[in-house]
C-alpha cells in the first residue's frame, strides 16, 4: 500500500529494468514515466521540487543496487524513504506453489550456492542453467533432491519445469525453454503439483494487450489478470473533453423540448454530465427526456449517474438501436445524440430518415496518445504478445498507424486480434487485420470470455 501511495502522489516515476509496470495504471494522468537512467537525474528533479518515486523489482536494498541510489541521494541532502519489496527468490516459489519452509521438513532457508539450508533459491541467467545445476551436486545436493526450474520468475506468466536435481536440466531442454530462471531445491518442491494455482487459471502464460484508454482500464486489467494473464497497456486512444461553447450550452437550455437523448458511448454520458453541472444544471434537467443507451456499458455509466435508460440495445451499433427504435414514432420528435466529435454517421441519418429532428453533440475528441507509436513499435520489436484487444474503432485506427504499412502483418506475428464487437471487428478487417475472437456481448467483461474461449480450445 505503500508502493501504491508513492506512484499516485509521484510527480515523477522511474523504473529499472526488470521492474514490471503492473502499478503504472496508478500514477497520476499527468505524471512524467519512464525508465531510469542516471541518479544525476534524480537528484536534479528533486532539486526542483519534483516529487520522484524510483521503481526496483523486489527489495532495493537486496540484490539490487538501490543501496548505492541511497547514498547517492543521501550525500546530495536529498530526503528520501526506501520501501521494502518482496525479492523475486520468496515470490517466485510462491506463486508456483512451493512452500521454502515446512514444519518437520525444511527449517532452514539459503539463497545462492550455499552449504548449508534444507531449501535453497539460486538464480541462474540464460545460459547458466546447467553450471548451476552441477555445482549444487558438487556441493554434496543429492541428485535426486526435488528441484524445479521456474521461467519468468515473479511475473504473471511464470511457468514451473520439476524433477529430481540431477535429471532437471534434461527435463528443461526438452521443452526447449531458455532464458533467466530460479533454481528452488528442497522438499516444498514435492507440493508444487497440488499449490500451485497459477498455472491452472485459464490465461496463465497469455500476454495480452490492452488498447483502450487509459481512465477505462481498470476492470478490463484487472478480469484478465485474475484469470492469469500477463497484461500489457498501450492505451491508443485518449478522451479529451471538449469546451463548452454555444453549442453545448443551447442543447442543455432545449433539453426541455428534447423528446430523446441517445447516449453513443459510456466517455458520452460521463462528459455531458460533467457539461451538466458545469452549466448549473444536474439530472433533472432531463425529467421531459427519454433516454437510450447504445450497449451495456454505456447503460451502466448512465446508472452510475443515477438515470435508467428506456431502451438498451444489445447490439453496439447504431443500426442496432435503430431497429430497437422500430415500434416508437419518431416523425417531428426532437432527438440529441451526444457522442464523440468524429464518429459513424449511421445512426442520426437512419433517425432523419424517419422524421425525427436530429442534433449531434459532439462532446469529446478522440485522440491517439504520442506515446503509443513508440511504445507500440518496442514491444513488437521485442517480445509481442499473444493476444491484442480492440475496444473501439478508434483504437484499431490509432493501432495501425504505429506501424509502416508493409510491416504490419508481419511486426504482430502470431498473435490474435480480439474485439468488443462487430463493429470494430469489421473496422479491423478492413484495415488488414484478422479478428479471430469478437465477443458475444460487446462489453470487456464479454471480451475477456471470449479470449477464454478461444485459449480453451487450443
Amino acid at each position: 500500500m505503500q508502493a501504491v501511495e508513492a506512484i499516485k502522489d509521484a510527480d515523477v516515476i522511474r523504473n529499472y529494468d526488470g521492474c514490471g509496470a503492473g502499478l503504472l495504471h496508478l500514477a497520476q494522468s499527468n505524471a512524467d514515466v519512464a525508465p531510469l537512467e542516471t541518479i544525476d537525474e534524480v537528484i536534479k528533479l528533486a532539486r526542483n521540487g519534483k516529487k520522484i518515486t524510483v521503481l526496483f523489482p523486489g527489495n532495493p536494498y537486496a540484490f539490487s543496487n538501490g543501496s548505492a541510489v541511497a547514498d547517492r541521494l543521501e550525500r546530495a541532502g536529498i530526503d528520501f524513504e526506501a520501501m521494502p519489496g518482496l525479492i523475486v527468490e520468496l515470490a517466485a516459489p510462491v506463486m508456483s506453489g512451493i512452500p521454502l519452509t515446512i514444519e518437520g521438513l525444511s527449517a532452514s532457508l539459503g539463497f545462492g550456492l550455499v552449504t548449508g539450508g534444507e531449501t535453497v533459491v539460486l538464480r541462474l541467467a540464460s545460459g547458466w542453467w546447467e553450471s548451476g545445476i552441477t555445482a549444487l551436486l558438487q556441493n554434496g545436493r543429492s541428485p535426486q533432491k526435488p528441484a524445479a526450474l521456474i521461467l519468468n520468475p515473479g511475473q504473471p506468466g511464470q511457468h514451473r519445469v520439476t524433477a529430481p536435481l540431477g535429471e532437471l536440466a534434461r527435463k528443461a531442454a526438452t521443452y526447449g525453454l531458455r532464458g533467466d530462471a530460479l533454481l528452488v531445491l528442497g522438499p516444498g518442491v514435492e507440493m508444487a503439483e497440488r499449490l500451485d494455482t497459477l498455472s491452472r487459471r485459464p490465461l496463465h502464460g497469455r500476454r495480452i494487450l490492452i488498447t483502450r484508454a487509459r481512465h477505462q482500464v481498470d476492470p478490463f486489467r484487472r478480469e484478465l489478470v485474475e484469470l492469469g494473464a500477463s497484461v500489457v497497456e498501450i492505451p491508443t486512444i485518449e478522451i479529451r473533453r471538449l469546451p463548452i461553447d454555444d453549442r453545448v450550452r443551447n442543447a442543455i437550455n432545449n433539453l426541455e423540448r428534447t423528446a430523446l437523448v441517445i447516449f453513443a458511448s459510456a466517455n458520452a454520458v460521463d462528459i455531458f454530465f460533467q457539461m451538466l453541472l458545469t452549466t448549473g444544471s444536474d439530472a433533472r434537467a432531463l425529467h421531459n427526456s427519454k433516454l437510450c443507451a447504445i450497449g451495456q456499458e454505456t447503460a451502466d455509466a448512465m446508472a452510475g449517474h443515477g438515470l435508467r435508460p428506456e431502451l438498451v440495445t444489445s447490439e453496439y451499433t447504431a443500426e442496432g438501436l435503430a431497429n430497437a427504435l422500430q415500434g416508437w414514432e419518431m416523425a417531428g420528435m426532437r432527438v440529441l445524440v451526444p457522442r464523440a466529435e468524429v464518429a459513424r454517421d449511421a445512426l442520426p441519418s437512419l433517425l432523419a430518415n424517419r422524421g425525427a429532428e436530429v442534433e449531434v453533440l459532439p462532446v469529446y475528441r478522440a485522440v491517439c496518445p504520442p506515446e503509443a507509436g513508440p511504445a507500440l513499435l518496442r514491444l513488437f520489436d521485442g517480445e509481442g504478445v499473444d493476444v491484442i484487444t480492440f475496444t473501439s474503432s478508434s483504437t484499431v485506427y490509432n493501432f495501425v498507424r504505429a506501424f509502416p504499412e508493409d510491416r504490419l502483418p508481419a511486426i504482430l506475428g502470431d498473435a490474435e486480434i480480439a474485439c468488443m464487437g462487430p463493429v470494430t471487428a469489421d473496422s479491423a478487417r478492413k484495415l488488414g487485420l484478422s479478428a479471430s475472437i469478437v465477443a458475444r456481448e460487446y462489453t470487456t467483461h464479454g471480451l475477456v470470455q471470449a479470449i477464454a474461449e478461444a485459449a480453451a480450445r487450443k
